[in-house]
């Protein structure tokens, strides 16, 4: 027997080109496969979906999603398609709203489809008619805006108006437990310093801790006037108030200065008269024997103003 296999050896696989055998074998398996892969084939794919651009009234309830097509088509296509995974992006800001369902249409968009997935849909059999997306239904409200602006002017400069916000309200949608709290909407901290000329920009709304609420807008536009102001005085009568009739009252001094803030454009046509200030004699208690100046009015367009005095002397006389 050991003979046998000695003179086997030596005959048939001693004349065999083991490389050349196994390039053929190579060859007709190739062959084979591209054959066979040439054919065309049915097979259930399933297409992945990512849901975009959800409607700023709604809470959509899905994120992702999936739908099976019947492909028809060879064996190439069908591999890739298997093992690829394809996946499109629907977007949400434009269907049919069915009671709480939003409803994409997958035969009336079979073009979109088409150019995303890049498959001719004509060899294509959908296995469902629509995709259904569940939704809330947010709460929509308008909120007024408050401004966290901080203006410090550069010296000698100041504003009459209030800073001015545009808009003044924004509509924001949510779930109803939140929107319900909401008073106001702040802007984010803003600090602007030296400020010699009139203010404008933008700035952006505060949203850190509103991570569940649909802003309509992220920021706003912020605008004031600034001027050129300077200092004025003014000596003003002091009137005295809440006095008894049956007691002669006499005060010092009878009048008080006012220092006071105005914009040159308005200095030279500031009612100096428009200013008054008093004092309340039912404020006195015990032995007190001064009484305190307020000043209670001032012209428009003042927008400082100090008493160089801040107790006045009085005595009774009998």
């Amino acid at each position: 027997m050991k003979n046998f296999f000695k003179r086997l050896r030596s005959t048939v696989f001693k004349k065999t080109n083991f490389k050349t055998f196994f390039f053929f074998l190579f060859f007709s398996v190739l062959i084979w496969v591209l054959v066979q892969f040439s054919k065309n084939y049915r097979q259930v794919i399933s297409i992945n979906v990512e849901y975009i651009n959800a409607p700023k009234d709604k809470i959509v309830k899905k994120k992702n999603d999936a739908f099976e097509v019947r492909m028809n088509d060879n064996g190439f296509n069908i591999a890739w398609f298997s093992f690829l995974k394809p996946s499109i992006q629907v977007g949400l800001d434009d269907l049919e709203v069915r009671e709480d369902y939003l409803v994409y249409k997958l035969e009336e968009n079979k073009l979109e489809l088409q150019q995303q997935l890049d498959i001719d849909l004509e060899e294509l059999t959908f296995l469902q008619d629509t995709l259904a997306i569940p939704f809330v239904q947010k709460k929509v409200r308008k909120i007024p805006i408050k401004p966290q602006i901080e203006v410090n002017f550069a010296p000698g400069y100041s504003s009459n108006e209030e800073l001015v916000i545009k808009p003044d309200s924004i509509q924001v949608s949510g779930a109803s437990e939140e929107i319900d709290s909401l008073k106001y909407l702040y802007t984010e901290k803003l600090r602007l310093t030296n400020v010699q000329n009139d203010l404008s920009g933008r700035v952006r709304l505060d949203t850190i801790d509103k991570k569940h609420i649909t802003f309509y807008r992220n920021e706003v536009n912020y605008s004031l006037k600034v001027e050129k102001f300077t200092e004025g005085r003014a000596e003003v009568p002091i009137e005295v108030i809440n006095a008894p009739s049956n007691i002669n009252l006499s005060i010092f001094p009878k009048q008080v200065v006012v220092t006071y803030g105005v914009s040159l454009e308005n200095y030279k046509t500031l009612n100096k008269n428009g200013f008054k200030v008093i004092c309340d004699y039912g404020e006195v208690s015990g032995n007190q024997t001064f009484l305190i100046p307020k000043l209670v009015e001032k012209p428009a367009g003042v927008t400082s103003s100090r008493l160089n005095i801040n107790k006045v002397q009085f005595v009774i006389k009998k």
